[in-house]
């Protein structure tokens, strides 16, 4: 590996403050070398520095909050996912889980959990058995009520050729 790809694995990975010593200690790269590559990734943003004197840095976004509503137990919704499952649905026009679940690369499952709690929310509908994203101005109460059953509700709508009206 290179120093670059070690010190950027070394920022990737490093959760806690650290300095130049720090980097030099973990990585074995020369401290003369490490300024330079340290201003690409302050640059990149991928690190901050914190503190001028001695000069302290640390990992952006080292912390990743979850949205702490359950649906299930253990189960909770990462707002990240959330975006990346709506974004997914207005690229193409799916009508099962499956699809869906091939798609985003996840399990039918989690697929069905997200669409239940987005759908009780209205932020996604059911027309003509394909799945639309109707407004993303809900989904921070993703998980806060959730309609058990209510896709299987969808479907006997579109079965009778009439739709969930959203205002």
């Amino acid at each position: 590996m290179t120093d670059k790809e070690l010190l950027y694995n070394f920022a990737g990975q490093y959760n806690r403050p650290f300095t130049l010593e720090t980097m030099a200690a973990f990585t074995t790269v020369s401290i003369e070398s490490i300024p330079p590559i340290l201003a690409e990734l302050i640059k990149t943003e991928k690190v901050k520095q914190i503190e001028s004197n001695p000069a302290i840095y640390v990992r952006c976004n080292r912390y990743h909050a979850t949205l702490g509503y359950q649906h299930y137990k253990g189960w909770s919704f990462d707002l990240r996912s959330v975006h990346q499952l709506l974004d997914i649905l207005e690229q193409g026009k799916y009508k099962s889980i499956r699809d869906i679940a091939q798609a985003i690369n996840r399990s039918r499952q989690w697929v069905y959990i997200y669409l239940e709690a987005l759908a009780s929310i209205e932020v996604i509908n059911l027309v003509g058995y394909v799945y639309i994203v109707v407004s993303r101005k809900n989904v921070p109460k993703i998980g806060r009520k959730v309609q058990k059953g209510i896709l299987g509700q969808l479907r006997n709508l579109n079965k009778m050729h009439a739709y969930r009206r959203i205002d």
